[in-house]
């Protein structure tokens, strides 16, 4: 589960701390030892490095390319606290069925209206990150997750997404699955990046705008997961969004795009921190 999203996103205690190991100790997750089993102290996650195509701010009818950062915790275990697996995307030729859970990432980066003139007059807008958790259940072709966070930043509120991915291997280092997205919000989010204030309405020219939250967008995710190595992913991801609702009703959007769409590319990399 992404990571997500993203989506956009742990410690130990007790004993001496020793200095943690990473790159040439790192184990293989196609042999099974990424297993936290039997160990006290360890933290197993990825790190994607890549850029992004995305839209410029919800409802821009227009993309940016940014640098793109995605971690994911594949399994932790620090003695009364466990877990295992975390998303689909971290290595998806080696799932555990069953359910999983982990923490669930996401950033947002700041709305600045000097930056676009169809915002002049509307308030800024801090960039935002998400933390949160995820569930989710994997049988051998078919990955269902929800996801729940909360917001410091920008928007200092709550918001949640739904998901699920057909999976298929063509070949024995690659997946590809694809899937419905859905994502909610409380009405602090959606006033945040969907409202327009009488004293914005006034600057702006917009009509005044008080969304309440529920569904915001609902879309469609392809990812495709290439093993370059024991520890190396290759990772590509498109998805579309259309907004719902009160977020379509927004201003901001009507005079923006309702579809929005995404694609990334990177690579991952696994790394085992032992305390």
């Amino acid at each position: 589960m992404s990571a997500p999203a993203a989506g956009q996103q742990t410690a130990g205690h007790d004993a001496a701390v020793t200095a943690p190991s990473f790159g040439a100790e790192v184990p293989s997750v196609a042999d099974g030892s990424l297993s936290t089993q039997g160990r006290e102290r360890r933290f197993v996650f990825t790190a994607l490095v890549g850029v992004q195509s995305q839209p410029s701010y919800y409802g821009a009818d227009e993309n940016e390319v940014v640098p793109l950062f995605r971690p994911n915790v594949l399994a932790f275990d620090f003695g009364r606290l466990e877990g295992g697996d975390d998303e689909l995307s971290d290595d998806p030729l080696e799932r555990p069925l069953g359910f999983a859970f982990g923490p669930s990432f996401r950033f947002i980066g700041e709305r600045n209206a000097a930056d676009h003139d169809e915002l002049t007059g509307l308030d800024d807008i801090d960039a935002t990150f998400e933390l949160g958790a995820q569930v989710g259940y994997v049988w051998p072709s078919v990955e269902a997750f929800g996801q729940l966070r909360y917001g410091f930043g920008g928007s200092e509120a709550w918001v949640g997404e739904l998901g699920a991915y057909y999976v298929t291997r063509p070949a024995d280092n690659f997946a590809l699955r694809i899937g419905p997205r859905l994502l909610f919000g409380t009405n602090d989010y959606t006033d945040t990046y969907f409202g327009v204030t009488a004293d914005e309405a006034a600057a702006s020219g917009l009509a005044e705008y008080d969304p309440e939250g529920g569904l915001l967008r609902a879309g469609v995710e392809v990812i495709a997961t290439y093993r370059l190595g024991e520890q190396w992913w290759l990772e590509g991801r498109a998805r579309w969004d259309q907004f719902q609702d009160d977020a379509a009703d927004s201003p901001i959007v009507q005079q923006g795009a309702r579809d929005q769409g995404t694609v990334s590319i990177g690579v991952r990399r696994a790394f085992v921190l032992e305390f």
